[in-house]
């Protein structure tokens, strides 16, 4: 059986896979925040180990207890509700090293997962010290404690039924489907690849059923594998919606230092047995029928 430490369950990818995993049989530990809110876990709250740690000496005394052999870190902070940089850093840095100091010290190896992010460091806050820790956990499993292994999951743009309504796939769902009468966009060239939410969570578990065929520091893409516009897709889910909403595509700026291509290169899932199943226009049409009612 599967030992493992979750963090994040409190968030839409976090909770998708504590859900895959009780239902698989695994341990299932979760350390949350005293804040966070429990509604996404609330069902499984009698077949998990619910640890809310407010300090350090907390968040490792409950890594600790739980001795895991996987630590699955989903756990993040995107600065969009208005967190200032030294939150944000708390939440992508710092807590991350904080668990791996707890892994560090059970005497036992321990296979830390990360999510990470495909996005520049010079896009935002959020991509800046994601990747730093990243590249931090990377470097302590190479030359600090070997009884750590680190491999970083670079993730697509995942998406799917109950996500964040500040998401731009949910949005542009949300914005279609209740007619308003118009959505500003950038001009769409810019291509993204789009994975749905339990695609993500197969890969994952993929992932954690061939550790041993991964180095002490390996970074995996995770995505569909294949790069659609972002004109392509609004204009995929106003036909799905038949929305009456008018698409002002170039209404908006792109961001500065946006990336205009991002895809996955999938070939290292695919040689561990694992594809995508869920195309995009399957997916989008569950986010219609499981949020919406048209």
């Amino acid at each position: 059986m599967k030992n493992i430490l979750l963090t994040g369950a409190s968030g839409f990818l976090g909770s998708a896979l504590a859900h895959h995993w009780v239902r698989a049989g695994y341990k299932v530990s979760v350390l949350l925040r005293p804040e966070s809110a429990a509604a996404r876990i609330v069902d499984l709250m009698n077949n998990i180990q619910l640890y809310r740690c407010s300090g350090d000496d907390e968040v490792l005394s409950a890594i600790g207890k739980v001795a895991p052999d996987y630590i699955v870190h989903t756990a993040c902070s995107y600065g969009r509700a208005g967190e200032n940089l030294i939150h944000i850093f708390d939440a992508n840095v710092r807590f991350g090293l904080l668990l791996l100091e707890g892994a560090s010290r059970l005497d036992k190896q321990v296979t830390f997962l990360n999510t990470g992010t495909i996005l520049d460091s010079s896009v935002s806050s959020y991509a800046m010290t994601k990747n730093s820790f990243s590249n931090l956990g990377s470097l302590q499993a190479r030359w600090g404690d070997r009884g750590v292994q680190f491999i970083n999951v670079a993730l697509q743009h995942m998406y799917g039924p109950g996500d964040d309504k500040s998401k731009f796939t949910t949005y542009v769902i949300g914005s279609c489907i209740d007619n308003v009468e118009r959505l500003r966009l950038t001009s769409g060239i810019q291509e993204r690849d789009f994975i749905y939410v339990e695609d993500v969570v197969s890969a994952y578990d993929v992932i954690l059923s061939n550790v041993s065929s991964f180095a002490c520091a390996e970074e995996i893409e995770v995505g569909y594998g294949d790069a659609v516009s972002v004109k392509s897709f609004v204009e995929l889910v106003h036909s799905m919606t038949a929305s009456k909403t008018l698409l002002e595509f170039g209404a908006v700026p792109c961001r500065a230092n946006e990336a205009m291509l991002l895809v996955a290169d999938i070939s290292r899932l695919r040689s561990l047995g694992w594809t995508p199943t869920i195309s995009l226009k399957v997916g989008v049409q569950k986010i219609i029928d499981k949020d919406y009612v048209i």
